[in-house]
């Protein structure tokens, strides 16, 4: 029967690892190399919290015909795709000289009631509906009639998004 001999042929002895110039070099190697590691997980971390991040919309406006001298409501939707919170401040539009959220709830007897919001939470990730029978921008005392097909602008103001300004087509709903 024939026997194999196995040898394992290193390039540094023990006693080459053991010098302490080598040791040198082999810590050296060891900082450059965490050194490295930590520089491109701070840049990873830095480019993901700079780039990616979503921005804070307004879609899906609208508003119903409404005769001059009449309260209107504006509906849309609020997406804050951003990671940080917001909040609605004010409305503004030359439709009127005074604009609001309004939240409208019903009470257990089916009372209806309208209260008016001094600004809106906007959570960051999450929509915010303005829509019938909840929140909803009052505008009060309309400067014109607002018919079927007719557009008009609003201006909304974010605590951090700042100033969003928004089309409202006015249709039949």
């Amino acid at each position: 029967m024939k026997t194999s001999r196995l040898e394992v042929v290193s390039g540094d002895s023990d006693e080459q690892l053991n010098r302490p110039e080598t040791l040198a070099l082999n810590q050296g190697e060891t900082v450059k190399r965490l050194l490295f590691l930590c520089i491109t997980i701070l840049m990873g971390v830095f480019a993901s919290s700079c780039g990616g991040e979503g921005t804070l919309t307004v879609k899906d406006p609208w508003a119903r015909p409404t005769l001059v001298g009449q309260n209107a409501a504006i509906y849309f939707v609020i997406d804050n795709a951003t990671r940080q919170d917001d909040t609605l401040l004010s409305i503004r539009g030359e439709i009127a000289d005074s604009m609001e959220a309004h939240l409208s709830t019903m009470d257990a007897n089916g009372v209806v009631s309208m209260k008016p919001q001094e600004s809106v939470f906007v959570p960051a990730g999450e929509q915010v509906k303005f829509e019938p029978g909840g929140l909803h921008v009052m505008v009060v005392d309309i400067a014109k009639d607002l018919q079927v097909g007719d557009t008009f602008q609003v201006v909304l103001t974010f605590r951090n998004a700042g100033e969003v300004p928004l089309d409202v087509p006015v249709v039949e709903r």
